[in-house]
């Protein structure tokens, strides 16, 4: 109010009636306790901001998924029993207990997230695992250690180490890729003398990956302990569907495995410089994801160790799904598979 309009109007209060005079000092009381309303509802606004700051730092929109799903079902990590209590908090995490073995545990009991630190760090940190971030890079980047960046990968990728695609239609590419065996990062024990770098690859042993993949994408892969169909057989039974046709190298392991498995074969001879049946049955695609996965894992990452090559066949299956891999997608990934999965390889 203008400083002339304000005096003009004090003055006047001393010319009001008595009616006119309460009216008038209604109106003000009023006016306060709306002043009041609304500082007090200002306060309460910077408080819920606050509280919901705070809460969004100290969790993650995995950490929230996973203890949801798990508190509509538990399931006990010990004896798989359902007969579940709740029992306190603990890090501010809901704890349970078993009726049956008495066990407690929390939602990441007996999984290969149990007792990760820096939840409200995780989701970035996936984020930057959809760009193949490294590993000094991540923990640069995320302000953790080496050492935790590195619990954290193999962690995440042990959950979804054996989500392979459930079936394989239409086309499917067959072949084998072989990985020099590695023991990077191993300081003792190691099963051979240690080499230095430079010395000739072609004495160390040859590690043999299976890669099958279909023209929409969908990919199974595995480590083999040998090159027979038996072998291939069970990483494949189940996974090809009867009706499709599967392209691969003239070799008697794959001609077996289209007899147990009962698909159409088309054999490739491609040593006689065969390399396309009618067109359209070619190993071409497959040849070219080795191409690119020996590229990623030698260039990126300057190679991996064996024992960890599962994890990065599953990463790299994720990156190269038909729809591109982004930070939601993985953590919906993780938390569809993440109960109660054996920890290996960490």
């Amino acid at each position: 109010m203008q400083f002339e309009i304000f005096k003009n109007f004090v003055d006047a209060i001393s010319t009001l009636t008595l009616e006119q005079y309460e009216t008038l000092s209604r109106a003000m009381t009023d006016a306060q306790i709306g002043s009041d309303e609304a500082e007090e509802s200002i306060g309460s606004v910077a408080i819920e901001s606050e509280y919901s700051s705070n809460t969004k730092n100290s969790t993650s929109e995995l950490e929230t998924c996973i203890l949801s799903h798990f508190a509509e079902q538990p399931v006990c990590p010990k004896c798989q029993g359902h007969d579940i209590g709740r029992w306190g908090f603990q890090n501010e995490r809901q704890r349970y207990r078993c009726k049956t073995c008495k066990a407690t545990f929390n939602a990441f009991s007996g999984t290969p997230l149990a007792r990760l630190r820096y939840p409200e760090k995780w989701n970035d940190y996936l984020t930057g695992m959809t760009y193949s971030m490294t590993l000094r890079a991540s923990a640069s980047e995320y302000g953790v250690s080496l050492e935790t960046a590195f619990r954290w990968r193999h962690h995440f990728l042990e959950v979804i180490n054996n989500d392979q695609a459930e079936e394989l239609k239409g086309i499917t590419e067959l072949d084998e890729t072989f990985f020099r065996e590695s023991f990077k990062g191993q300081r003792k024990d190691l099963p051979r003398p240690t080499r230095k770098r430079g010395n000739d690859p072609n004495k160390a042993r040859k590690v043999p990956v299976l890669v099958a993949r279909d023209r929409e994408k969908n990919t199974v892969d595995g480590i083999l302990e040998n090159e027979s169909a038996n072998e291939l057989c069970r990483h494949l039974n189940g996974r090809i569907s009867i009706e499709g046709t599967v392209c691969a190298d003239a070799h008697l392991a794959h001609e077996k495995l289209a007899e147990k498995l009962g698909f159409e074969f088309k054999e490739l001879v491609t040593s006689a410089g065969q390399h396309v049946i009618e067109g359209i049955y070619h190993i071409q695609h497959v040849n070219a994801y080795h191409s690119n996965l020996k590229t990623w894992i030698g260039g990126v990452f300057h190679g991996v160790a064996t024992r960890y090559l599962p994890h990065y066949l599953a990463w790299r299956r994720d990156l190269t799904a038909s729809v591109k891999l982004n930070t939601d997608q993985l953590v919906r990934r993780i938390a569809e598979h993440w109960c109660f999965q054996l920890l290996t390889g960490t």
